[in-house]
Formats: structure tokens, sequence, C-alpha cells
């Protein structure tokens, strides 16, 4: 049996990294006490890790190893050995190492360092371990292999955690898991649940793929269809193809008979053409000839000599041309020199302009120069400078002496400068003397105050401290006492151990422990042989069970479809025929669902058509009323309550229009009548229209009227009036659209309507009918339905059956093998036997663990005193050591006392003598800064007031200098000579000016007539030519004529009778032989394209479709058998692993009753077990374990 033997932790949780923590285990058990947080769990946690290498939950960050912020590292590593006695009885070492890392950003980084798997030899002189393995993943399935027991064991049981220990109260499907794992049955849970996700994937698979065969089956229909039109196409296309033939050859024959005959009439007919096109041509000549007369001057002499003339006469104008050409020629070189000559003289323009502007800036540059000078002169006391102009020699003159006296300024200036920067230097020099001197004594001063208060602090805590040691040696003699009590009692815990021989009595229990446990294994072994019988038996019924079940399952299911299935088919169902005679049934039935389908769909479209035209002919009459109280409103609104009816506005719109227009040709034509009837008034004094004689008063009175009548027909009125009129014929425009908008909305009413409402009426008519048609289809569809849905249902039924009978030949041939195996095996014990004989060896082995178990408590109770004393002596020795040691100290500390005070004497009187220096010293530092303040004042007043006399002196000179540079420069560049010169130059240019305007005047002359005789020899040449072309007209008409009277007319007007009667009948003829005939052969064409189309569908989409329909047939009858198989075999394999989950739950129940009666002394409860929620009356179990407790009564 395997064992624990020592267990060795660092850098785990708590414990530290630094050393090394060992654990022993010993036998039979190990008890673990500590406070809270002191390591129990994680000792746990370290045996789990070593041995399946799981770390407990939410610790993957590093939160299983040493904290590296506890430990000051930033990087911890961390161990694990464990060495144990495996089931072989081989001693091994498991070692794993671990190593977690601090980043800069404070995360934490674990790691899994080498691991190691080896044989710890028991030989006492052997060191070496032979390793196993190193590598992580072989160590976590080895270690529990050779642990005997399997992961899940180690997890949940062996090495649970605190608080996953409640997993047995856990939901059913969690317990359901754990005892999976447990039993070692999820393999074939896991085979299960992959067996049903195939299955289901299969079935999603079988229905797409049945969708697929399906659409072939279409596709197959419409290829047999496609294949039946193509054969149809081929014959028709023969047919055809003979009637082109026979129209082709009758056709051939009727157009080289209208071709011969066409040939024999055509030379008539190009007589006759020919004389049309003559007499056309004579007529376009006599036209010509008519114009030409109208525009020409007759001249005398023949053709040939109008000819010679016109050529004689072009070579004379070209000469004239080639002279003109010439002469213009020369005057475009005048105008491109005239051109230059202008442009140099704007130029010259431009720079006299500019010279004389610099000759005056120049005079303005000498007047303000003398000005500077006198004034500088008077300001710095310089004579010899007030007259002007000034002499060259005299300007020269006073700038040297200027410059000498700016150059004696600026070294006065510089000499007071260096005068006061050496009376600083002195200064400076003196007060870093006494400030020197002074900040010694404060800095003396200072040390000496800070020592003062130093000593003055430690003589105060020096003094507490001595106060506080007052009771040290009271405390020495307490302390010396319980040191002799505390080793007392160690000897004698020494002495009862000895006495007891704790070691040698434990070595006898656990040797008599090990005989009885190998025993046990040996029963086990025996046990677990005949448990394969009793499973191999338990196997047997549960087969025979699962066939009675089924059995009765089979007959219940016939009995539930008899009544039905002797509907359809007419007989009773049968085992073996029922799925067969249930698909023939629904084949019928789908086929007569199709053709009623078919006339559902087309009642129901039909009745579709009339419902939808109805509504649309009511929403068009909905529409069509909403239109016209849309209509009545916007003529209500346009109308605006003044009149009844849009023709009644039109009318009285009428009205105001024209009488407005009339109006406005009255004041129109009545301006200028009243300003007549005025002129005259005034001139004749009598009226225009009744010739009554005006005098002065009555004169007065008939030009007020006359005003009057002028006003109204003034500009303004008839402007206002012109912008009323259109106003008012804008107003006629809308009151005419309204007119428009009346008109569409009493057609509306009186015919759009009433033709809808009549529509209306037909359709309402017609619905009753075809609702009844398509609701009596639709009934007998949903019949027929109703009767597919059942017999599918049926259907099912049907194939459970078929299933049913399968699987209960199946059960009877494994019934028969699991017979004849059990026949031929036998054993003499029984396994009752060895259980009990098991159960009376657990007994003696759980009664000698409890006997170790009170020894090794004893022991450890013994050893924990001894070693609680022991500790408690050490404490008591460190505190004597400490009291020692403090009073040591505190005589050193009276001492110290008395030395600090002399120090504190010395250090005040050397204060006072700091003092008296620090004010002697402060007194010659105040007075020397008092006399230099009083000189750099003075000679800051100087240094101003001779740097202002020179900065003023400096822009005087600048400023001089500045006009003398300019007038010198307009010196030194000659620009008074050249002003004279550029003078000079214009003139002589202005001069070059006029000679060039002179002699383009004399060519423009010679060119103007020239061009006049070009321009008059146009005329005579157009005379001449017109003259010429008149003659050849009359020649070109005599020609023509004697051409036209060369052909025979009256045998081609009779050619042209006989052809024009004839020839369109035959013509037409050939033309509906043609149409025919090509009618035919685009028939034949479009045939022909629709066999290419269906022989291209045939080949693009139904190639080798009967193939393809045949193999997805056999594909899905294929999947659906297989998905079957499936079916039973997940079925079967999760019976099996039920039937084990209750076996092995028993043996859990039986061995949980064992303990609970050896370890539960109460009176409430007699047991707990495990079980199923459906146990005990359901046929069926199921895997949702509870916990139940059995109270007693």
């Amino acid at each position: 049996m395997a064992s624990l033997n020592k267990l060795a932790i660092r850098g785990i949780r708590s414990f530290d990294d630094k050393q090394i923590s060992i654990i022993e285990f010993f036998t039979p058990v190990t008890v673990i006490v500590g406070h809270n947080g002191s390591g129990k769990t994680t000792i746990i946690e370290c045996l789990k890790y070593a041995t399946t290498g799981d770390q407990p939950a939410n610790t993957r960050g590093g939160a299983f190893i040493h904290d590296p912020k506890m430990a000051n590292e930033k990087e911890v590593k961390a161990q694990v050995k464990l060495r144990f006695r495996a089931a072989n009885g081989m001693r091994m070492l498991a070692v794993r190492n671990l190593s977690v890392t601090m980043k800069k950003t404070g995360a934490m980084t674990m790691k899994t360092l080498e691991s190691i798997l080896a044989v710890d030899n028991d030989a006492p002189k052997s060191s070496k371990r032979s390793a196993i393995s190193t590598k992580c993943a072989e160590m976590d399935a080895e270690i529990p292999h050779l642990l005997g027991v399997s992961k899940a064991v180690l997890e949940n049981v062996i090495f649970c955690h605190q608080e996953d220990s409640y997993w047995p109260l856990s939901e059913p499907g969690i317990l359901k898991k754990k005892f999976d794992d447990i039993f070692e049955a999820t393999r074939y849970t896991k085979a299960v649940d992959s067996i049903k996700a195939l299955r289901k994937e299969r079935v999603a698979d079988l229905k797409t793929e049945k969708e697929r065969l399906n659409g072939l089956s279409r596709e197959k229909s419409d290829a047999d269809k496609l294949r039946a039109r193509i054969t149809e196409m081929h014959s028709t296309i023969a047919a055809k193809e003979i009637e082109h033939e026979e129209l082709k050859r009758g056709y051939d024959i009727l157009v080289s008979a209208n071709q011969k005959f066409y040939d024999s009439a055509t030379r008539f007919r190009e007589i006759y053409v020919q004389v049309e096109n003559l007499q056309e041509k004579k007529k376009h000549y006599q036209e010509e000839l008519d114009s030409a007369r109208e525009n020409f001057r007759e001249i005398s002499g023949t053709e040939e000599e109008l000819a010679e003339r016109l050529r004689n006469f072009d070579d004379h104008i070209m000469q004239q041309k080639r002279k003109r050409k010439s002469e213009e020629s020369k005057m475009e070189d005048i105008e491109d020199e005239l051109k230059r000559t202008r442009h140099a003289h704007s130029a010259k323009l431009t720079d006299k302009g500019q010279l004389e502007g610099e000759a005056k800036a120049q005079e303005e540059r000498l007047l303000k120069r003398e000005g500077i000078i006198r004034e500088v002169s008077t300001k710095y006391q310089l004579q010899g400078y007030d007259h002007s102009p000034l002499e060259r020699e005299k300007i020269v003159e006073f700038i040297d002496r200027l410059h000498a006296l700016q150059k004696r300024q600026n070294q006065e200036t510089d000499k007071l400068q260096n005068e006061s920067k050496q009376n600083n230097d002195e200064y400076n020099s003196k007060s870093q003397q006494l400030h020197a001197q002074l900040q010694r004594s404060k800095t003396q001063k200072e040390s000496c105050r800070e020592s003062l208060t130093n000593l003055n602090n430690q003589i105060s805590t020096t003094e507490r401290e001595v106060d506080a040691a007052a009771g040290l040696s009271s405390r020495l003699r307490t302390f010396e006492v319980d040191i002799e009590e505390k080793q007392s009692r160690i000897q004698k815990i020494e002495d009862e151990m000895k006495a007891a021989n704790y070691d040698e009595r434990l070595g006898e229990k656990n040797t008599k422990i090990r005989n009885m446990e190998l025993k046990r294994d040996e029963l086990n072994a025996e046990v677990l042989t005949l448990s394969q019988q009793a499973e191999s038996r338990a196997r047997l019924e549960l087969k025979r069970e699962e066939s009675r079940a089924r059995t009765s399952e089979l007959k219940n299911t016939l009995d539930i479809n008899n009544s039905k299935f002797r509907q359809f088919v007419g007989a009773d169902a049968q085992a073996e025929t029922m799925e067969q005679e249930v698909e023939r049934v629904l084949m019928e039935k789908e086929r007569e669902n199709a053709t009623l389908q078919t006339s559902s769909d087309t009642s129901g479209k039909n009745l579709q058509t009339i419902s939808m035209a109805l509504s649309n002919l009511r929403e068009q009459v909905k529409l069509k009323k909403a239109q016209i109280k849309d209509l009545d409103t916007k003529i209500r609104e346009g109308l605006e309550d003044q009149f009844t009816s849009t023709k009644e506005a039109i009318e009285d719109t009428q009205r105001e229009l024209a009488s407005r227009e009339e109006e406005l040709h009255k004041n129109e034509g009545a301006a200028g009548a009243c300003d007549a009837f005025l002129r005259t008034g005034r001139t004749k004094k009598h009226c225009a229209l009744c010739e009554r004689t005006l005098d002065e008063r009555t004169l007065l009175v008939y030009e007020k009227n006359v005003n009057v009548l002028m006003e109204d027909s003034s500009p303004a009125k008839v402007k206002a009036a012109k912008e009323d009129i259109r106003d008012w014929e804008q107003e006629l425009k809308r009151v005419q659209a309204l007119g428009l908008l009346a008109a569409e909305r009493d057609k509306l009413k009186s015919s759009e309507i009433p033709v809808l409402e009549k529509q209306i009426q037909e359709k309402e008519a017609e619905l009753p009918s075809a609702t009844k048609v398509a609701e009596k289809a639709l009934e007998r569809l949903n019949e027929v339905k109703q009767e597919l849905v059942e017999i599918a249902g049926m259907k099912q039924h049907a194939i459970s059956v078929s299933k049913l009978h399968r699987e209960i030949q199946r059960l009877t041939r494994d019934i028969a093998s699991i017979e004849s195996d059990l026949l031929s095996t036998g054993s003499t014990k029984t396994a009752e036997d060895a259980q009990r004989e098991l159960e009376s060896i657990r007994d003696e082995i759980r009664t000698n663990e409890r006997e170790r178990q009170a020894l090794t408590i004893e022991k450890e109770r013994q050893v924990k005193l001894q070693r609680s004393h022991e500790n408690d002596l050490h404490a008591l020795q460190m505190d004597l050591n400490e009291v020692k040691n403090q009073l040591r100290d505190k005589a050193a500390m009276e001492k110290r006392i008395e030395q600090m005070k002399s120090e504190v004497a010395s250090t005040s009187a050397r204060l006072k003598e700091l003092d008296t220096a620090i004010a002697d010293a402060e007194a010659p530092i105040q007075k020397l800064n008092q006399e230099h303040r009083q000189q750099e004042l003075a000679m800051s007043r100087k240094i101003t007031e001779a740097q202002r006399t020179s900065r003023d002196l400096n822009m005087d000179v600048d400023k001089l200098e500045t006009e003398n540079k300019a007038i010198e420069r307009h010196v030194r560049d000659k620009r008074g000579r050249l002003l004279t010169e550029t003078i000079q130059e214009i003139e002589d240019l202005q001069s070059k000016i006029e000679d060039f305007n002179k002699d383009l005047e004399s060519l423009r002359a010679v060119m103007n007539a020239i061009d006049k005789e070009i321009n008059q020899s146009g005329a005579s040449v157009a005379n001449l030519r017109e003259n010429i072309r008149v003659r050849r007209l009359i020649k070109d008409i005599a020609a023509t004529q004697a051409k036209i009277d060369t052909f025979d007319m009256e045998e081609a007007a009779k050619a042209k009778r006989n052809f024009q009667e004839k020839y369109p009948i035959e013509k037409q003829r050939e033309t509906d032989m043609q149409s025919k005939y090509a009618h035919i052969g685009g028939e034949l064409s479009t045939y022909e394209q629709q066999l290419k189309v269906f022989e291209d569908d045939m080949k693009k989409r139904y190639t080798d479709i009967g193939k393809k329909y045949r193999d997805q047939l056999i594909k899905v009858k294929m999947s659906d058998m297989a998905n079957d198989d499936l079916e039973k075999y997940a079925k079967a394999l999760d019976n099996a692993i039920m039937k084990y989950h209750s076996l092995k739950m028993e043996e859990v129940n039986d061995t949980m009753r064992h303990l609970w009666n050896k370890t539960y002394q109460g009176t409430d409860i007699d047991g707990i077990k495990i079980s199923s929620e459906s146990e005990g009356g359901a046929t069926k179990k199921s895997y949702n374990y509870r916990v139940h407790d059995k109270h007693r009564i």
C-alpha cells in the first residue's frame, strides 16, 4: 500500500523562501494543528500540487508563491519535495520547482521550472537517485499511477481542499461529473456525449442531404421534361426545313423570271430617264441664263475677244497689287522705326524727369548742410561759419574741428568711468574683509548654540532612560527564579517520555497494520474477480429486462397505431411489414396532396387577383374623391366667396380687364389732343372744339380743365393704368386656371368615378363564387394534409417498430451468448463470504489504527509540552541577558550626563564672548557703506553729464556726415552734365519722329490711289465674266435640245406603260414569297436557337442528373441507417454506464454506512446514502444524485 513519508516546502504562500520547512507524516494518521493563517491548508495544497500538478484555484498569477514584496526580492523561487512509498513498495521522490518575478509595473509573472520524479534507493551507502521523468505532464500522469489511485481520487477525496469538501452536497450535474471521475467512467461518458453529438450533427447533415435530394428530384423531373421538349423540337425543325426548301426553290424561279422582264424593259427606261435628265439640264441652263441677263451690261465683241480682255486685265491688277504690297512693306518698316524712336524718346523723358528730381534734391541737401553747420557751430562756439554759401574748404575745415571736439569729449567720459571703477574696486575689497570677519563670528555663535541645544536634549533623553531603568534589579532576580523552575519541568517530561517507550510501541502497531493491509488487498482482488462474474450476471439480467421492455414497447406501439393503420391500409399492422406499407400509403397521399395544392394555388391566386383588383379600384375611388375634395377646396380658396362659380369669375374678370384697357386707350390718345387744345386756346384765345372766344378769366378756367384732363393722361397715370391691367391679366390667368380645375373636378364626378364604381360592382359579384371555390379547395387540401400529418406520425411509429423489432432480435442473441459464457465458469466461494471476511479484516485494521493514533497523539502531546517549556526557557534566558545589558547601559549613561553638563557651561561662556565680537565688527561696515554711497552719487552725476554731451555731439556729427556723403556722391556721379546730355538727345529724337510721320503720310496717299484702282476693277471683271457666261449658256441650251431631238420618245413611252402594268404584279408575288420564305427561315432559326438553349441547359444544368440523384438517394438512406445505429449504441452505452454507476454507488453507500455506524454516536440519524431521484419506483434511473439521511423512528 502506498504511503507518504516527508514533505519539504520552501517559498510557498506563508512559508519563507530562505529556509526549508519539513513535515513528516506518521502512521496511521498525522494531525495538523495551528492558528488561522499558519499554513495548514498550504500543506494540503502542496501535497495536491506535488501529486497532481494542479495549483489551487485563483492562483495562476503567482499567488501560490511567497510574495516578493514581503521577501524584499524581485524574484522568489519556490520548491515542493515529496518523499513517498509507491504501491509496489518502492521509495520515490517528487520535486517541483516554481518562480515568480516582480515587474516594474508591479505585476507578477509566474514560471514553472524543472521538475523531477526519481527513485529514492533504500541503501544507506548509495546517495544516488535514478530519475524517471523531468516533464511536468509525465509526472502528472505517473505519480497517481505509482500511488495506486486515480487523479480524481487524489483531488476530490485524499487531498480535497477544505473549501471544496462539501462537493457531495453539490448540484446533480456537478455531482455526476465528480462520480464519473472517481469511478473512472469519464471516458465512457465522453464517448456517449461524442456519439450523441455526432448523431446530432449527422441528423442536421441528413436534413440538408434530404433537401438536396428533393432538389435533385426536382431537377431530374425538369431534366425529363426538357429532354421531351428537345425531342419534340427536333421533329418540328425537320418539318420546317422541308417547307423552307420548297419555298426556296419557288422563290428562285420567280426571281429569275422577274429579272429577265426587268432587263428587257431597262433599255427603254434608260432612254426615258436620259431624256428627262436632258430636259432638266436644259431647264437649269435657261434659269441660269435668265438670272445672268438681269445683272449684266452687254459688251460688244466675240467671246474670244472678251476672254483676251479678261486675261490681260488680271495681269494689270496683279502688277498694281505687287506695287501696293511693296509700298505697304516700306510703310511697315517706317512704322517700326517710328515705334522704336518713340520708345527711346519716352525713355529719355523718364531719365530727364529723374535727373531733374535729383538736381532739385541736391540743392535742398546743400541748403540743409549749411543749416546744420551754422547750428552746430553756434552750439559748440565754433566761429567763422555764419555766411552763405560756404566754400568747400570751409566745410572740410569745420568737419575736422568737429571730429577733434568729439574725440576730446569721448576721452573725458572714459576717464570719469575709469575713476568710478577704481573707487568701486577699493570699496569692495574693504567691505569683503569686514564682512568675512563678521560672518566668522556669526558662524561660531550658531555652532555653539546648536551644540548647546543638542547637549540639553541628550541630557534630558539620558535622564529619562536612567529613570526608566530603575526596576531592572528586581526583574533580574525574577528571571533567575523562573529559569530554574523551567529547567526542572523539562527534565521531568524527558523522564516520563523515556519510561513510556512510544517509538517501540508505534513500530509494533505499524507492523501489525501493514500485515493486515496486505491480507485485505488479497481479499479485495478476490472480491474483484467475483464482482466481474457478478457483472456478467447483472449484464445478463439487464439484457433480459431490456428485451422484455422492448417487447412490451413494441406491442403497445402496435396496439396504439393498429386502428389508424387499418383505416389507411385496410389490414392489421405487422412488425415486419408496417414500415413498408406506411411508406407506400404516404407516397400516394403526397401525390394527392400535390394535385390538390396546385388546384388550391390556382383558385387562391384567382381569389387574390379579384381581391387585389377590388382593393385597387376602391383605393382609386377613394383617391378620386379625395382629389375632388382637394379641387373643391382649391376652387373655394381661389374664388374667396366672391363668386358662385369659376365661369362667373372669369366673365367678371374679363369685363374688368376690357374696361381698363378701353380707358387706357382713351387716356393715351387724349394726351396729345389736350396739348393741342391748350396751345390753341393760349395763342388764338378760342376753344378748339366749340370755337368759343376765351377772355382772361375763362381762359384760366379752360386751362384748368384741360390740365385736369392732361393729368389723367400723364405718363405716370398711364404707367399705373398699365400696371393695373397687368394685375388684371394675372388675375384672369389665375381664374382661368381655376376653371381648368373645375372642369377636371366635373370630369371626375361625371365619368371616371361612375366607371370605377361599376367595375367595383362587377368584381364584388365575382368575389363570392371565387371565395367559395378557393375555400372548398383549401378545405380538401387541409384534410389531405391532416391525413399526411397522421401518416407521418404513424411512419415515425413504424420506424420505431422496425427498430424495436431489430433490437429485440439483437438482445436475444446477446442473452444467448452471455448464458453460454456463464455456464463455462464456476467458483467455490461466494462474493458474500469474501465480503464478510474482508469486513472482519477491515475492523481489525481500524482498531489497530485507533490504538496507534492514540499513542501518536500522546507522544505528540508530550513532545509539544516539552517544546513549549524549552521555548519558554529560551525566552527567559533571552530576557535575562537583556536585563543585564540594560544595567550596564544605565551606569554608562549616568557618567555621560555629568560630562555633558560641564560641556554646557563652557559653551554658554563662549556664546557671550561671540556676541561682543559681532557688535564690535558691525560699526566699521556701516561707516564704509555710507562713505561709498556719497562718493558714488557724485561720480554718477559727472559721468551722466559727460555721456549726454558725447551723445549729442555724436548725433550732430552723424547727421552732417550723412548729408555730406549724399552731396559728394551726386557730384562724383556727374549727374548735372548727364541731365544736359539727356535734354539734347530728346530734341534729336523729336526731329526724327516728325520726319518719319511725313514719310508715312506720302506712302498712305500712294496706297489709297492703288486701292481705288483695284476696287473699281472688280466690277469690270465681273461684267466681262457675265458676258462670257451668257454666251456659253446659249450654246449649252442649243446643244441640249439637239440631243433631246435624237431620241424616239413614242417607243420609249410604250415600253414604259407595259413595264408599269405587269412588273409591279410580278414583283409583289416575289415579295410575298420572299416574306413567307423569310418567315419560315426566321421560325427555323428561332427553333434552332431554342434547341441550342435547351441542349446547353441539358449539358450545363442536368449533366449526369440521374447518377447524381441515385448516388444522393443511396447516401441519404445509408446516413439514416447509420444515425439509427448511433442512437442504439448511445442508448446501450448509457444504460451500461448507469448500471455501472449503480453498482459502484452501492459499494460507496455500504462504505458510508459502515463508517457512519463506527463514527457517529448520535441517536437521531441511522445513516446517510447517495441515491438517484428516480430510484425506487421508476423503470429508468437518472444521474440526479442527492445525499439523503435516514432518521430513526
